[in-house]
């Protein structure tokens, strides 16, 4: 049997969520011989209790304060009976150094996307893997997801016209109120949400890109004077590094492509054709509600769903968990899996990394979506800068409100 031993950078939310996937992979997956190592963080009461998670399920891992440290084991760790996979949970702005680290040692790597926060670093990735002839991936958990899997095997062999996809919420503004809770999202609407989409790539070829509108920038904090970059500093223009609050861009070829992402609550076009689904199906994919963080309350939005047409005309929500035949309106069942999402590609990187599989979407097509991610977020128009900071301050305080009592007061019309 293949033996893998994984090592975790970070336990962050996401992170903290794989390593108890690894852990119950260790203990019950019989494909492969797989051994949850060990794992580095900067915060010592998370590595704490890591460690005592896992003694709680009668494993024992090593912890280390540090990335250098992990790597260092890793490389004594490696033998030609033992495949090293290296999880990389950490922050984004260090994902690009990891990955390149990982392909000089011929580890597989699996980074969370998006891998690398600009198109400068994307390129030595790539240049390294073909170098060594190794590879990494990126954990697009969409194309893990039930309903995507199950709209892919209706609309095999037949034609799609057009999709559309939304991944939206208020994520930027929560990064606002709670800035040190946050300081580890980074990107902006497009590298931190768009690039989530790339499932699309299963479903048809993608073309090129014929539009792209940045309907909003970050502001760096609530009532700025400043944008927000990719890497969370501040930007006193708007230039090809500065996060995009939100953002829709249209894709033409064989299928027309409108991808829709926002971390500043959910657009128009998404809220509107939720109305329109909901009168079909009885499902809205657009949640809304009011939460408050220390004293002050805001609007809480997310969507995660697309509408595709052609011979098969379908509205897959992936927030909810659905998917409808719109011609009928009828739900479509899914398919029931033994394990969520983030189990299901972090066991595909594990038999990646063991040679007993390959992942579906090939290091080119990571690396044409990529660079459409790139183009993507590093296009901006010439504009006034005063007039698009007041645009995206408006449209944060749209949704921010004053004091705890106006928010449970408004909470009603949400």
């Amino acid at each position: 049997m293949k033996e893998v031993k994984v090592f975790q950078i970070g336990l962050g939310s996401f992170g903290r969520h794989g390593f108890e996937k690894f852990v119950e992979m260790e203990k019950h997956y019989k494909d492969v011989d797989v051994e949850l190592y060990g794992v580095s963080d900067s915060d010592f009461e998370k590595l704490d209790n890591a460690e005592k998670f896992a003694e709680s399920q009668g494993l024992e891992i090593e912890t280390f304060n540090s990335v250098e440290k992990i790597y260092r084991e890793a490389e004594k760790q490696n033998s030609q009976d033992t495949k090293i996979l290296i999880y990389d949970a950490g922050p984004t702005e260090l994902h690009a150094e990891h990955i390149f680290r990982s392909l000089r040692n011929n580890f597989f790597h699996l980074a969370e996307k998006p891998p690398s926060m600009t198109r400068e670093d994307h390129i030595k990735e790539k240049k390294l893997m073909l170098d060594n002839d190794v590879r990494f991936t990126v954990d697009f958990i969409e194309r893990e997801s039930p309903v995507v899997k199950k709209a892919l095997e209706l609309t095999e062999g037949k034609n799609i016209e057009s999709i559309e996809a939304f991944r939206e919420s208020s994520i930027g503004i929560q990064k606002m109120l709670q800035p040190v809770e946050r300081m580890g999202v980074k990107g902006g609407a497009v590298l931190d949400k768009m690039s989530h989409e790339a499932y699309i790539m299963d479903f048809t070829d993608v073309g090129e890109l014929e539009s792209i509108e940045k309907n909003f920038y970050m502001p760096f904090d609530v009532g700025s004077d400043s944008f927000m970059n990719i890497r969370s500093g501040k930007a006193s223009k708007i230039d090809e590094e500065t996060a995009a609050g939100a953002c829709t861009a249209r894709i033409s070829g064989n299928t027309d492509i409108i991808l829709h992402s926002s971390w500043l609550g959910v657009s128009e076009r998404a809220r509107t054709l939720g109305e329109e689904l909901e009168e079909l199906t009885g499902l809205n994919p657009v949640e809304s509600d009011f939460r408050v963080l220390g004293e002050e309350g805001f609007l809480d939005e997310e969507c995660r769903f697309f509408v595709l047409k052609g011979e098969k005309e379908l509205f897959g929500d992936m927030l909810h968990k659905k998917l409808f035949n719109l011609e009928t309106g009828e739900e479509i069942e899914l398919k029931s899996t033994l394990h969520d999402q983030l189990y299901r590609v972090l066991e595909s990187s594990v038999r990646c990394a063991a040679g007993l599989e390959n992942n579906v979407l090939t290091e080119e097509e990571i690396d044409h979506y990529m660079n459409l991610i790139f183009d993507i977020s590093e296009h901006y128009d010439e504009q006034d800068t005063f007039d698009a900071l007041e645009a995206s301050n408006s449209r944060v305080k749209e949704r921010i409100l004053d004091n705890v009592f106006e928010a449970e007061g408004l909470k009603e019309e949400v």
